[in-house]
């Protein structure tokens, strides 16, 4: 048989990681439970099993750092960081990336989200003047494309009693607007896991389970 000689060596195969899916929050309207929202999404994501890292934007207030600095014991179980201390060895494992925006953020800030975000979450509560900022905060972002194509309405500080959040999560899909099915209602325990600095489902209270299934459900639905 003829010789052809040594084989040639084989070149390592290198596997770039992949990407972690990054989630921002942001709202122009005060008091819908914004940072509440992305401190137990975070959280919701991490108990499932997928490394999560909060980023708080919210320079001005800083409520998702401030509610990870008040943790005592085990705390939130994942990393809440300032935009400076984001850095590549950090988000290396991360499977998702949340963003806790800047309180009610400057338009030119909000387009530039669609270039940092894959999904933009923009939550709500259920009365009037609530939902009339939120339309017209959708409204905007479906008149600058790509942004609002990736962005969808959560309503959260829903009454647990009653249909006003099945109510307005319907009228607001009949005006062709995109709303997760799952309702985050308003429970004390949020307001408790504030001030301890944990997640609601490890605070001393009867509807912390339920506040917890909440979150769980809008994580799996997103993910």
């Amino acid at each position: 048989m003829p010789d052809f000689g040594p084989a040639p060596a084989r070149r390592p195969v290198c596997y770039a990681p992949p990407m972690p899916r990054v989630i921002a929050i942001t709202s122009e309207k005060g008091g819908v439970g914004k940072s509440t929202l992305a401190v137990h999404l975070a959280g919701a994501f991490h108990e499932r099993g997928q490394a999560t890292v909060l980023v708080d934007e919210d320079g001005r207030v800083g409520s998702s750092l401030r509610w990870a600095a008040r943790a005592d014991g085990p705390g939130l179980g994942f990393p809440v960081v300032a935009p400076d201390d984001v850095k590549p060895k950090k988000l290396a494992a991360a499977v998702a990336v949340l963003i806790d925006t800047e309180g009610r953020p400057k338009r030119k800030e909000l387009r530039r989200l669609s270039e940092r975000a894959d999904l933009i979450l923009v939550p709500s509560g259920v009365s009037a003047l609530e939902l009339d900022a939120t339309r017209e905060l959708l409204d905007f972002l479906l008149e600058a494309g790509d942004v609002g194509r990736q962005s969808r309405v959560v309503l959260t500080r829903v009454p647990p009693v009653g249909h006003a959040g099945e109510d307005a999560r319907e009228n607001l899909r009949d005006e062709g607007l995109t709303v997760c099915n799952t309702l985050v209602r308003q429970y004390a325990a949020y307001q408790k896991a504030a001030e301890l600095g944990v997640l609601a489902r490890d605070v001393r209270d009867p509807r912390a389970g339920v506040a917890w299934t909440d979150i769980l459900s809008l994580s799996r639905e997103l993910r």
